[in-house]
């Protein structure tokens, strides 16, 4: 059947196409555009006349013409301006203004105070600039040198010839006397019936001929600081000789310690340290018959410790009763629960039992244990792949470790090398 939906879409689209190629044409024609465009600009032109005709319509033309004149003024958009106005007429009218204009403002501004007052500050600073400048210019520190030059040796010889003073004498033939900033220097030797200094005195070589006045607390100090440093300059040489002396008799004759006590109580006593002992720093010890500790002990550099009733090998923090550390492994022996031993590692490490150098019992940390060989009672309990070839007990068991499609298991000895096969039931 025919889709008559699909004609239509099909006729629509094809008339679509038509109709916009026709207009398409005619928009690129110039024959129907020039005629229509010729009656728009008459019919224009027309109106414009009749408007212009009409004398209703005369002040509206009007009041349209001044705002739009004065619409461009204002915007700056006059065409044609240079037409009809001229530019030297321009420029005599505007020089004329300007003109009367500056003449006015000059007679306002000198009739007020306050710009007079610019003016005349404005004149003062420009002339002494120039002035200043003028001067800075000339080379004039010479003549300056000059005269005060010939004034001071005038004012010298004047000083020389006529100075006098009932208290000074100079009787000098050379420099004694300098004085500086801070400072006086006398360049030779200095008298005086009473010397005093206010701050403080500081002299090279001391010497005095006359007497000491020791009643004064400068005096007192003084002697108590020479008389303490000297009892301790001869105490400190008196222990030194004293000792020396004493260790020289000791070494040439030795010392008896029968008459030395401690807290009343001889030092030695025969071959016997005094009980007031409890302290010492000894280094090395001879034989011991015997040995009590009472607290902590240590050993070797913390290699053995006895820390509160725990014996510690290789650690000074012991877990247990006992607890050996080897490196990074710790074996510890003690108390698990009432009337039960434990014997184990306290951390993530496994354990290993064995002879003669090789492991025979391994736990892992997961608590599988792996047996070696295995003895229950008088029965041995193994493993092998095929039926055992020695000698064994009667009634020990071989398990089979590869069985296969036989059913086979284990083997149980009947006694020597016989060896009953056991299979798994069908």
């Amino acid at each position: 059947m025919l889709d008559t939906a699909a004609i239509t879409h099909m006729i629509e689209k094809e008339i679509s196409a038509t109709v916009q190629a026709q207009v398409s044409a005619l928009l690129t024609s110039d024959a129907w555009i020039r005629p229509l465009e010729q009656k728009i600009l008459q019919h224009a032109q027309d109106r414009i006349v009749a408007k212009f005709a009409s004398s209703d319509s005369m002040p509206e033309i009007l009041d349209a013409i001044r705002h739009s004149v004065a619409q461009l003024f204002e915007q700056g958009q006059v065409p044609g301006v240079a037409d009809f106005v001229k530019i030297d007429t321009v420029k005599h009218a505007v020089d004329q203004a300007i003109t009367e204009f500056v003449a006015m403002a000059v007679s306002e501004f000198s009739q007020d105070p306050a710009w007079q007052s610019r003016v005349e500050h404005m004149i003062n600073q420009t002339v002494t600039q120039e002035t200043l400048s003028k001067v800075g210019a000339l080379d004039i520190m010479p003549t300056i040198r000059d005269c005060v030059h010939e004034h001071m040796q005038r004012f010298t010889a004047s000083l020389l010839e006529n100075f006098s003073s009932a208290g000074i004498q100079d009787r000098a033939t050379q420099c004694e006397l300098t004085v500086m900033d801070n400072m006086v220097v006398v360049e030779h030797g200095l008298t005086v019936q009473n010397f005093q200094a206010m701050d403080s005195a500081q002299v090279n070589n001391l010497v005095v001929t006359g007497s000491i006045n020791t009643d004064n607390a400068s005096w007192q100090a003084l002697t108590s600081e020479i008389s303490q440093r000297t009892l301790d300059q001869v105490s400190k040489d008196w222990t030194e000789n004293l000792v020396s002396q004493v260790a020289e008799l000791i070494q040439q004759q030795g010392i008896s310690f029968d008459t030395v006590k401690v807290g009343g109580v001889p030092l030695i006593e025969g071959s016997k340290l005094s009980a007031t002992v409890t302290e010492s720093s000894l280094q090395t010890l001879g034989r011991l018959r015997s040995l009590q500790v009472q607290g902590e002990a240590r050993f070797n550099n913390n290699t053995v410790t006895v820390l509160n009733r725990r014996l510690g090998i290789n650690t000074d923090a012991p877990e247990k009763a006992l607890s050996v550390w080897d490196e990074e492994v710790s074996v510890v022996i003690g108390k698990h629960k009432t009337n039960q031993a434990y014997v184990g590692t306290n951390r993530d490490q496994g354990l290993v039992l064995g002879v003669n150098r090789e492991p025979q019992l391994e736990i892992a940390t997961d608590g599988l244990t792996t047996i070696k060989k295995l003895r229950v009672g008088l029965h041995k309990i193994s493993h092998d792949t095929q039926v055992p070839g020695w000698s064994g007990t009667r009634g020990d068991l071989v398990f089979n470790t590869s069985p296969g499609a036989d059913r086979v298991f284990a083997w149980v000895c009947l006694g020597a090398h016989r060896w009953q096969t056991l299979k798994s039931a069908e």
